[in-house]
């Protein structure tokens, strides 16, 4: 099973909403064939497996280990499920049952009803952690939220001289972008939009960029910005009913979401409503500080650099309620770059990302 999880992560960055799976073909203590999901829409592992099978009339009798279960349904390739049966497999090691409703103990059950011996939970902690996403959205039916901040060891985001502060150096950067190129959504306040003028591109090679989402209730940010000016990655735009959004079309990159009042609960319900799993919200500090609020922070992600601002600088996670204390698990603290990079995570996860 461990050489099905490793191969499992061969597939990062290629499956798009897709699980990370890996599958081992094994007969007589020797392994015939290794496989992953190669990419969305493309061959599943257990047949990306089977495709390595020197000979495949070997296969009948063997024992496979995948690292969630089989799939039961006819989506973009042919139920694995019936496939392992077809091939005559006899024995089949899982190590997590699929959260999606499609499968959801279907390819087991499929698999125990035509005499396919099924073990289920080998290793399966370990296999959960090639997944969070996938398994959070299925299992909290909404997006895993991730917030990004970059400050000073005083906790301010940026110098009080009305020009944009750079906190973080090239190595820092590249593992912003790393991150980024995990997420399927990156989302920004107007302010931030006007202020820095980003893309919200990723630089990291991946086969589905995540989606830019702009919260803009009045419609502040210009169309000649970087962010609507740039088509590499789609751009959703949300705006309050009220605001014009003439000169506004959807297009194939582009859509614009319009409702009465935006909430934070009902930006999140609609990008889970769109199949969008994971979020990554990189600001401003109101934004950062919304999502706080309302109990929607699942890990909290800390570049802090080696300064002092000072004085009224703007603080991260600012807001102008009352304070208030939360409590989040620690996961790492490391150098990165000129900041030290910390990863917590709120403390009801810690037990299926296998920190307690």
């Amino acid at each position: 099973m461990a050489q099905a999880i490793a191969a499992a992560r061969l597939g990062a960055g290629l499956t798009y909403r897709n699980p990370l799976v890996g599958a081992v073909i094994v007969k007589n203590d020797r392994v015939l064939a290794v496989g992953h999901h190669v990419g969305f829409g493309h061959a599943h592992a257990e047949v990306d497996a089977y495709q390595h099978v020197t000979h495949p009339e070997d296969v009948i009798g063997s024992t496979m280990y995948v690292t969630l279960e089989p799939c039961s349904h006819y989506g973009k390739t042919p139920p694995c499920a019936h496939q392992l049966v077809r091939w005559g497999v006899k024995e089949v090691y899982v190590a997590q049952q699929d959260p999606n409703p499609l499968v959801g103990g279907k390819g087991i059950a499929y698999l125990r009803e035509h005499g396919v011996q099924i073990h289920v939970g080998l290793m399966e902690t370990v296999a959960r952690q090639l997944n969070r996403a996938y398994n959070f959205y299925y299992e909290y039916q909404r997006p895993l939220v991730t917030v990004k901040v970059a400050q000073s060891l005083d906790g301010k985001l940026s110098l009080n001289d009305g020009k944009r502060t750079y906190l973080t150096d090239m190595v820092a950067n590249a593992d912003v972008d790393h991150l980024r190129a995990t997420q399927q959504a990156i989302l920004i306040g107007s302010q931030t939009a006007i202020d820095d003028d980003p893309r919200l591109l990723v630089k990291e090679r991946v086969a589905y960029p995540p989606v830019r989402v702009l919260l803009d209730r009045r419609n502040r940010v210009s169309h000649t910005s970087r962010l609507w000016q740039t088509n590499e990655a789609p751009l959703w735009h949300f705006v309050t009913g009220k605001e014009s959004t003439k000169g506004i079309e959807d297009k194939d990159t582009r859509r614009t979401f319009k409702t009465s009042e935006w909430s934070i609960d009902k930006v999140i319900q609609t990008l889970s409503d769109q199949g969008v799993q994971s979020v990554l919200v990189e600001g401003g500090a109101h934004i950062q500080d919304a999502f706080l609020r309302v109990g929607l922070v699942d890990q909290l992600i800390i570049y802090q650099v080696p300064e002092i601002f000072g004085g009224r600088s703007l603080a991260s996670f600012a807001s102008r309620a009352d304070s208030m204390r939360m409590r989040f698990t620690p996961v790492t603290i490391e150098k990165c770059g000129n900041a030290t990079k910390m990863a917590f995570i709120r403390p009801s996860l810690a037990a299926d990302w296998g920190l307690d």
